[in-house]
């Protein structure tokens, strides 16, 4: 019995130390399994904010394009309104032009037909060409400057918005 007894310790012993062995064995998975979840978990949470992170930038930069893309619009119009504007004004200008030349070639025919001698004739012919050439040059300027007016103007807000771009999308890469 005495035979009996030791075997039945050692099998005692043996099975606590299996079960020790099976309950480490156990916990380790455990630990190893979770340790796992837990980067696993991580990962994904990295990853999704990675995710958000370039979508929220990807909204961002197409906003800032379209909002971009509709300031340049504006400009263009109001680019356009001012060349329109300034268009009217030379036309006016050169109508007015115009109608004075008429009236004054009008009024040198009406004088040309009342000479009595051919000094007279000269004198007259001259007056009016010192007259008209003065009078040439004179609209020609206004109209000149006018004409740089109009252009400065109507691509001022065109100027404005490709100093922008430089300012918003060339910048960032220069410095």
């Amino acid at each position: 019995m005495a035979k009996s007894t030791a075997n039945k310790a050692a099998m005692d012993a043996a099975a606590s130390t299996m079960e020790s062995v099976a309950a480490a064995s156990k916990e380790t998975v455990e630990t190893f399994v979770k340790a796992g979840n837990d980067a696993a978990t991580q990962g994904y949470e990295k990853a999704f904010a990675f995710g958000k992170e370039h979508a929220d930038s990807a909204t961002k930069g197409y906003e800032q394009v379209a909002a971009f893309g509709k300031e340049n619009v504006e400009a263009a119009v109001a680019g356009a309104a001012a060349a329109t504007k300034g268009i009217e004004a030379l036309n006016a200008e050169l109508m007015d032009f115009a109608k004075g030349a008429m009236a004054e070639q009008m009024a040198a025919f009406g004088k040309f037909m009342s000479v009595k001698t051919p000094q007279d004739m000269i004198e007259l012919q001259n007056e009016f060409t010192k007259t008209s050439f003065d009078a040439v040059v004179a609209r020609s300027t206004k109209i000149g400057e006018m004409t740089a007016k109009v252009a400065n103007e109507a691509f001022a807000p065109v100027n404005d918005r490709a100093t922008a771009a430089m300012e918003t999308f060339a910048k960032p890469f220069v410095s």
